[in-house]
């Protein structure tokens, strides 16, 4: 399977949506932006002399996008070309430059749009503004009760005092996919939602056969932190600065990661990563787990004509009906912008139930609850009409664990240890105790080169 696809959050660019959606939102923007003339106008103009119309000194406002795919086509139809019918004075460009660099040279954008597993690199940059005062303004005020739990707590908890330092705008899901031309080749039932991982080995071990040659596998698991982050599981301690990957909650996740490739057939010649297994393109796997967005995104980018459907990803045993956290992006503004005000009307439009519909019916699920919205999650994306993407969304996702520098670069440590994991190299303590190792001597290193 390619790996390129498990990059959590990353979207999706649907061109043949865009210009339908960009339409009915520029509609409804223009609409919203109309102000109504005083009572008696025959011809419903403003008065001229309320403050509120006077024309608004034109200003440009750059976003910065950080850890996820938004081609600019997308930006200019989905978002700044609506934002521009609402407000006709403010003009929003793309500015795709590393923020490390934006900030050392004093330029970072008015906007930040990051993968909240990235939010770190900001704090780190002493970038995010606090946005509170503006959410409670009378005037235009954002209900945060409107958004999706548990994305909206993680982002209030980012403020230890009530600061809010971002805003949802997008999330993700994670969901198990299955082809149904092998289970049929098998005779195998289809995978149901509210599945157990239990469950899940039994089908791979019936999936993973031989035929003419050609080696089938039922399910290849995703990386390892699929499932600690499903737990919520930290993986850093602040105080004594090092990872916390050698205790027995990461043992639980590894031993039940390694009888699926115990399944004889699923790992030849101590072969890892296993050559030709493919959900999409070799069609060898039969069932895959990965985000909604992207797998559609790939299916209509590459033409892929696949005889497929999904269903709510398994969950553990004594965390039922959970799955991975929710893949999710958020908005804020920076502390050095000089247009604040136009940046938090900006965001507030984008967050708004016009602009999440249109998203959500494209593929990019909604950052907002709004049942109403969410029952047409992905309805206009072609690859993805008649399938079970009401049934995966009741599998409901994880907390994200707190935001820091070094979540990543423990993840890739622990995820290392798949590889001698599936050929038995290994023993499963023996891996969490190098994890351990590596991942302490690089934030070591870290904190050191931060004193030079």
């Amino acid at each position: 399977m390619s790996m390129k696809l498990h990059r959590g959050g990353r979207s999706m660019v649907f061109k043949k949506q865009i210009g339908v959606l960009s339409a009915v939102l520029v509609a409804s923007a223009m609409v919203a932006g109309c102000g109504e003339g005083k009572a008696g106008d025959a011809d419903g103009a403003a008065n001229p002399k309320t403050a509120e119309n006077k024309p608004k000194e034109p200003v440009e406002l750059k976003i910065v996008p950080y850890w996820l795919a938004m081609s600019d086509q997308e930006f200019e139809e989905l978002l700044f070309r609506p934002l521009k019918a609402k407000y006709p004075h403010i003009t929003i460009k793309v500015d795709r430059t590393d923020p490390v660099k934006l900030a050392a040279a004093g330029e970072f954008p008015d906007i930040y749009y990051v993968a909240n597993v990235r939010y770190s690199t900001f704090k780190d940059l002493d970038i995010p503004y606090d946005m509170s005062a503006m959410v409670k303004n009378k005037a235009n005020p954002i209900d945060l009760s409107s958004f999706a739990k548990p994305n909206i707590d993680w982002i209030t908890e980012l403020g230890s005092n009530g600061e809010i330092y971002g805003l949802p705008f997008d999330l993700n899901h994670y969901a198990l996919f299955y082809n149904k031309d092998l289970f049929d080749k098998r005779g195998v039932p289809y995978p149901k939602d509210g599945m157990t991982w239990a469950d899940m080995l039994e089908l791979s071990r019936k999936l993973t056969f031989v035929d003419g040659g050609v080696q089938y596998r039922g399910f290849l698991p995703p990386n390892p932190n699929v499932f600690s982050g499903t737990k919520t599981m930290p993986v850093y301690d602040q105080t004594t600065k090092k990872a916390l990957l050698n205790n027995a909650g990461y043992k639980s996740i590894l031993e039940l990661i390694k009888p699926f490739y115990e399944i004889p057939g699923m790992v030849v010649s101590g072969e890892f990563p296993i050559k030709g297994a493919d959900f999409l393109q070799d069609r060898t796997v039969a069932m895959m787990g990965n985000w909604i967005t992207d797998t559609a995104s790939s299916m209509q980018t590459n033409n892929i004509q696949m005889n497929f459907d999904l269903v709510g990803m398994p969950s553990f045993q004594d965390l039922p009906g959970v799955t991975i956290h929710p893949g999710a992006k958020m908005m804020g503004i920076s502390k050095t912008s000089k247009h604040k005000e136009d940046a938090y009307l900006a965001i507030q439009f984008f967050t708004s139930p016009a602009v999440q519909s249109q998203i959500n019916r494209g593929g990019r699920l909604t950052a907002l609850a709004d049942e109403n919205i969410r029952k047409d999650f992905a309805a206009g994306v072609d690859v993805l009409k008649g399938k079970n993407v009401q049934g995966a969304l009741k599998v409901k996702p994880a907390k994200m664990i707190p935001p820091h520098a070094y979540n990543a670069t423990i993840d890739n440590f622990f995820n290392a240890t798949a590889a001698d994991l599936a050929k038995g190299t290994k023993d499963i303590n023996t891996l969490l105790r190098e994890a351990q190792e590596a991942a302490d001597k690089a934030i070591a290193e870290a904190e050191a080169a931060k004193k030079k």
